[in-house]
């Protein structure tokens, strides 16, 4: 049986105080289909990716770009697919 997948857009991001690019994004989060808010720590969104229950997504110009886990350095983060080295467009997004 095939586990229940969230597809989540991203619409704003809080950021950590860290000059570390893989350190700055400290939760995401967006609005559910009823107007409410929802809001993930990074780790736990991590956990989610992995775990295959949730699939985020940013809006950037006019399409949705899938975020994904990375690895730098054995420490885990967040990042847009096809992003060069840092969560340049999660870090673009308003903080909460």
């Amino acid at each position: 049986m095939a586990r229940p997948v969230h597809r989540r857009t991203i619409t704003f991001a809080q950021k950590a105080y860290s000059y570390d690019p893989h350190e700055r994004i400290e939760s995401i989060g967006g609005l559910n289909s009823d107007k409410s808010r929802w809001k993930l720590s990074q780790e736990a969104a991590i956990l989610a990716i992995e775990a295959g229950t949730d699939e985020f997504f940013v809006t950037t110009k006019d399409r949705n770009v899938r975020v994904v886990v990375v690895a730098h350095a054995g420490q885990k983060y967040l990042r847009v697919e096809f992003e060069g080295k840092g969560p340049d467009s999660l870090l673009a997004l308003p903080s909460s």
